[in-house]
């Protein structure tokens, strides 16, 4: 790479500006009368067009970085790169158009790391990114309290009712991971449990954003996560209040697969 393989100030703009700007083009898009909704065209114009702003945009502004997106053919050299963005152009696209549930993620990794990172969920108005941080979320859960433990929708009858069941969590279930992750980061939710698989491009921004609000993310049995593997499928997610990880784990970690 012939690029510098640090984090600057001005990645974790662009990051913030992309996230924004593709989730502005998004919302105009559900106004639009020109697009068929019918076989989830709408669905599928929303990951083109995003897909194609975002990897446009970053070959033009960081020509010597890798990209992988969910939209696009993986680049093997990636696996050999120090910087490599990891895009989910529209996250939780079977609620775009229909509820407020989808984001936008960018996230750039550096040896590894989830340096960079933005989540723009336009539904809620807003896009946390890394820098300038989000406010600390406080560690533990308030005393007395129940945890608020958020999870997918596709998986509420199994983690939802596990984690019910073994600490008494009052259970949401909600599509995008971006939108989940981001209920906890502002404080909404304690924390963000996913007992299947996903990936990176799930959630790499989502824990970027996470980690930089004082959030622990981790796998289900509390090892830590990795990005820009050969593989970019992970198993289990966690991304909790400091304090609440270690329950989560001792009740999620057999489900890791």
């Amino acid at each position: 790479m012939t690029g510098s393989t640090a984090a600057t100030a001005d990645d974790h703009a662009l990051a913030a500006r992309l996230a924004t700007e593709t989730g502005a083009m998004l919302v105009g898009l559900t106004r639009s009368s020109a697009v068929d909704r019918r076989w989830s065209g709408l669905e599928y114009e929303g990951d083109r067009r995003a897909h194609l702003q975002i990897v446009d945009a970053l070959a033009a502004e960081r020509p010597d970085d890798i990209v992988l997106s969910e939209e696009g053919r993986d680049d093997p050299r990636r696996l050999g790169a120090e910087r490599v963005w990891i895009v989910d152009p529209l996250d939780g696209s079977s609620d775009f158009g229909y509820s407020a549930n989808w984001s936008v993620h960018v996230a750039l990794v550096v040896g590894g790391e989830p340096s960079v990172g933005a989540v723009a969920v336009p539904g809620w108005g807003t896009t946390w990114a890394t820098d300038p941080a989000p406010d600390l979320v406080p560690r533990d859960v308030e005393s007395g309290a129940d945890p608020r433990i958020v999870v997918s929708r596709s998986r509420s009858r199994y983690d939802g009712m596990r984690l019910s069941q073994a600490l008494g969590a009052d259970v949401y279930a909600v599509g995008s991971a971006g939108v989940k992750a981001m209920s906890v980061v502002r404080g909404e939710m304690d924390a963000y449990v996913h007992g299947g698989g996903l990936y990176e491009w799930d959630s790499c921004a989502p824990v970027a954003v996470a980690r930089a609000a004082g959030l622990v993310c981790c796998h289900l049995d509390g090892s830590t996560l990795e990005f820009n593997k050969s593989d970019p499928w992970s198993p289990g997610l966690i991304i909790a209040r400091p304090g609440l990880v270690e329950d989560i784990v001792s009740v999620m970690f057999d489900r890791q697969y």
